[in-house]
């Protein structure tokens, strides 16, 4: 890393957008209620009631795109295939207007690391290091902090070291590799960003197949969604990074309120179906303290290393770093989250102390 700062080291109730903030409803990651707005291209997996064990998926191939153009203008929230509609005024004045909720912790200004850097790094360098630095102490640490946005928001001012965008959820796919685009997927900020990471939207036991059994569900979405993940990286190639991230939270495509034994289920069938069957692609968790507790109560994740936590002050904070206290450990763990989506609605920002 070429620039590297002193910070202080070290959920906050919030509702997502991928949207999150306190005491609201949120759906997918970064937006408010997407399940109120279609795709106009899905792709439905099998409905089947067969509750024998799934057989592990194969690699979704894809021809690399040709469609996707880099210099695409992003001028609003979403950038999609321009067959899908817009984001409705109505949805994103609610998002704004919930955006005000909250406080602004203002100390350090974080600083952007190197892209040429951070495009080169191994592996094994800091940016996916699971261990802090040798040179830390108990209260400090030289750490590089990488900025990304996620779903279909415009760039972030900070960088665009990483985006996250959508896959799908419950049983329908939205990331169309056409277009290398979906409704909550943007081109233009994958193509942008230096690494690549797709998220899958939880359903609850309400969208299930009627018969489907709360186990059968989770791994049934899981198995799609690692389809969908091969056919991203055909796309999006070396730069997409090995994690599913699942996004928990309270809506109607998403998972029932305070349904935690089913919503439980879910999630586990899910995380344990990438174990068996990812080939090196692992789980990670997206949510927000409030959401959390509302939908899964005190459960305790299990995707350590790969932790994405939603929290907003009411404005966007000056300080992205862990010294903020509301970049927070994640819901149900002693765990830092790896990344902070510290602002969302119409727009989704996020700072990472290290990638996953």
């Amino acid at each position: 890393m070429n620039t590297k700062k002193l910070v202080k080291s070290i959920v906050v109730t919030t509702v997502l957008s991928f949207g999150l903030m306190t005491g609201g409803h949120f759906t997918a990651a970064a937006g408010l209620d997407k399940a109120k707005v279609e795709p106009v291209k899905t792709v439905q997996a099998n409905s089947s009631q067969n509750k024998t064990k799934l057989e592990p998926v194969k690699a979704v191939q894809a021809n690399r795109s040709q469609n996707i153009h880099a210099s695409e203008n992003v001028t609003t929230a979403l950038t999609v295939n321009p067959e899908v509609p817009a984001q409705p005024k109505a949805e994103v004045k609610v998002e704004i207007q919930q955006k005000k909720e909250g406080r602004i912790v203002k100390s350090q200004a974080s600083v952007h690391a190197s892209a040429t850097a951070r495009i080169h790094a191994s592996t094994n360098s800091a940016i996916f290091s699971k261990t802090q630095s040798s040179e830390s102490t108990e209260t400090d640490a030289t750490v590089a902090y990488l900025f990304g946005s996620d779903s279909a928001s415009s760039a972030n001012p900070k960088g665009e070291d990483f985006y996250l965008g959508k896959l799908g959820y419950g049983n329908t796919v939205q990331f169309d590799a056409n277009t290398g685009s979906g409704i909550y997927f943007s081109s233009a900020r994958a193509q942008t960003a230096s690494y690549v990471y797709g998220y899958w939207f939880l359903s609850g036991i309400q969208k299930a197949p009627a018969g489907t059994s709360a186990s059968d569900w989770g791994a049934q979405q899981a198995k799609l969604a690692l389809q969908t993940y091969e056919t991203m990286k055909s796309v999006y190639g070396s730069k997409v990074r090995p994690v599913i991230f699942i996004d928990v939270e309270s809506a109607s495509t998403g998972m029932n309120d305070y349904d935690y034994a089913n919503n439980q289920t879910i999630y586990k069938a899910f995380v344990n179906y990438l174990n068996q069957y990812g080939q090196g692609v692992k789980p990670g968790t997206y949510s927000s303290k409030g959401n959390w507790e509302r939908t899964m109560g005190n459960f305790s994740p299990s995707t350590p290393g790969a932790y994405w936590v939603a929290y907003y002050p009411s404005e966007i904070p000056t300080d992205l770093t862990t010294s903020n206290p509301s970049w927070g450990n994640f819901p149900g763990t002693n765990e830092k989250a790896e990344i902070w989506q510290y602002y969302g609605g119409y727009d989704d920002y996020n700072v990472a102390l290290k990638l996953p």
